[in-house]
């Protein structure tokens, strides 16, 4: 009794599945129906040369068989019979150029990383600031784009260019190799070119005896967010080179604090006396706090904007123009290590 109460269950299930075979596809079969020829449409098209006419006639047939299934009232019976032809005919016709889902991805992702590294060899490429050198232009933590094509064509990797159609003047923001350590990468502003005569004398720059302005009251203050240890209770002549001291304010509760950089003058590899630095032809006893040089062809003088807490040229010399990497375009992202990401910034254009 069990058995024929099964055969009863099951015979209406038969009778169900074999009139939907023979009823309208479904929605999803039709398109899945119309994108396959879409593909095989497309795979003939480009690799036409590579197949017979008697070849491209059959698998056309099979294509339009498929069509005309879809036509009208459409079958679902007829339609799959239709598909199974064209995929035999298309795996005959066009097997060697069927390629496997694994394989597009992957042929997918190298072009993406080979238009990623040819943009960033020779047209843009991110950088971070690591440092507060360049305040108020430049905040610690903000991430920018810099140009590489501005100037020129270069060979990725080395001080050679394809070609040159154009070399930074003043005021630009480039980044380019640290002279003494080529493996990094500094910013600051072009301040002077070949040929001309630059004096720093303490806290003021001159360029062909013209006074460069400041970009900020003196004495210059700002919020510098970046690591390093605290010494609340040293005083100044504990101080030395590189150390940071902080200074706790009431102002939105950040911490406020001053870089104490190098406080008793830059190190320019001499004492008072004759100065040295490579690109600077200097025309005069040079102490540390003061000193007047002309560049020399092929070097620039850049100094950051944050210029009484900044190294730059006043401590190790010109930057060869082979060594410039680009120029400063706008910051894309900006996070502070205190602060957090700083929407404000987005956007904001590098003069």
């Amino acid at each position: 009794m069990s058995k024929t109460r099964a055969k009863a269950k099951e015979a209406p299930h038969s009778e169900r599945s074999s009139s939907e075979a023979s009823g309208p596809p479904s929605r999803a079969t039709k398109k899945k129906a119309q994108r396959f020829l879409k593909d095989v449409e497309r795979m003939l098209k480009k690799h036409s040369a590579k197949v017979g006419e008697k070849d491209q006639e059959k698998l056309r047939l099979a294509m339009d068989g498929v069509r005309s299934a879809l036509d009208g009232k459409p079958d679902a019976k007829r339609l799959s019979t239709a598909l199974k032809e064209l995929d035999s005919r298309t795996e005959q016709t066009l097997g060697f150029a069927k390629k496997s889902t694994t394989r597009e991805y992957a042929e997918s992702i190298v072009i993406a990383i080979l238009i990623a590294v040819v943009l960033r060899a020779f047209v843009v490429e991110a950088f971070k600031i690591p440092t507060g050198s360049m305040i108020p232009t430049l905040a610690v933590g903000d991430h920018i784009f810099v140009n590489k094509f501005i100037y020129g064509l270069r060979v990725p990797f080395t001080n050679k260019w394809f070609v040159e159609w154009g070399s930074p003047s003043r005021g630009d923001v480039i980044v380019f190799r640290y002279p003494r350590d080529i493996s990094k990468d500094y910013i600051k502003r072009v301040v002077a070119v070949a040929g001309d005569r630059v004096r720093w004398a303490d806290r003021d720059v001159f360029v062909n005896g013209k006074k460069l302005a400041r970009s900020g009251p003196e004495p210059f203050s700002y919020v510098e967010e970046g690591e390093g240890r605290e010494f609340p209770d040293a005083s100044d002549d504990e101080l030395t080179q590189e150390t940071t001291k902080y200074v706790e304010t009431s102002a939105g509760g950040e911490a406020h604090y001053d870089v104490i950089y190098n406080r008793h003058g830059y190190r320019s590899g001499s004492t008072v006396g004759k100065t040295v630095l490579d690109g600077l032809s200097c025309t005069r006893d040079t102490p540390t706090r003061e000193g007047e040089c002309v560049v020399e062809e092929g070097y620039l003088f850049a100094m950051g904007d944050n210029r009484d807490n900044s190294a730059d040229g006043r401590e190790w010399g010109g930057v060869p123009i082979t060594f410039v990497k680009g120029k400063a375009m706008f910051v894309w992202f900006s996070h502070g290590p205190r602060s957090g990401v700083r929407w404000e910034r987005f956007g904001h254009v590098v003069h």
